[in-house]
């Protein structure tokens, strides 16, 4: 006579089938998590060398990036659409009237349209863009606001060679580069061990 499971026995089963899957699914966020850090610092990097043809192609730093360049600068609509109309960065951009001075300035639109973003704030942008409604407030998953993971930059104003970079909070630090960029990472906080640089250890002075 064939014998059938006993509950005991499926319930092991279903408990081991649980602890599988759970390991798994764990497996794979770690996983998905590695890429998206991967990501942004190749976005990082991509960013740095961006700026650094800016001011080789010009001969100088332009004026527009300067001003937003010192200390602790937003690499916001206006300024990614400043390195895409100079060909450094692939983004999507148009002439556009500031609203406040009247100017006409080149702008990010589209997915890009908040500005250059960590990979994790732009998946919030295309899942709101989708919508036509996107806010520099909207949250995060991980941490933070859109506008807190929004690149901060940097750059050589007086050519000497070093860059002072602020961090939010007031932690300062000096950097051997022609320009600097760091992003806030997963959790949407500055100062904190996943930070995402686009310098070494070894370059700060």
């Amino acid at each position: 006579m064939k014998r059938g499971f006993t509950l005991v026995e499926m319930l092991i089963v279903i408990g081991i089938i649980a602890i599988l899957t759970g390991a798994a699914m764990t497996g794979f966020r770690g996983a998905v998590e590695k890429a998206q850090a991967a990501k942004c610092q190749e976005l990082v990097h991509n960013v740095s060398t961006a700026l650094v043809k800016v001011f080789q192609d010009n001969g100088s730093w332009p004026s527009r990036i300067i001003s937003a360049g010192q200390g602790s600068g937003e690499m916001t609509a206006e300024i990614g659409g400043e390195l895409a109309r100079r060909k450094a960065l692939s983004l999507n951009y148009r002439l556009v009237e500031n609203e406040e001075t009247g100017e006409k300035v080149y702008k990010l639109v589209g997915l890009d349209q908040c500005g250059v973003v960590s990979p994790w704030a732009a998946e919030v942008v295309k899942r709101k863009a989708a919508n036509g409604n996107v806010s520099l407030n909207e949250p995060v998953p991980g941490g933070g606001t859109i506008r807190d993971h929004v690149l901060r930059f940097s750059v050589d104003d007086d050519e000497d060679g070093l860059v002072k970079v602020s961090y939010e909070g007031g932690k300062s630090v000096t950097v051997r580069a022609s320009a600097a960029v760091w992003c806030c990472g997963r959790d949407g906080k500055f100062g904190t061990r996943d930070d995402i640089k686009s310098w070494a250890k070894g370059q700060e002075k």
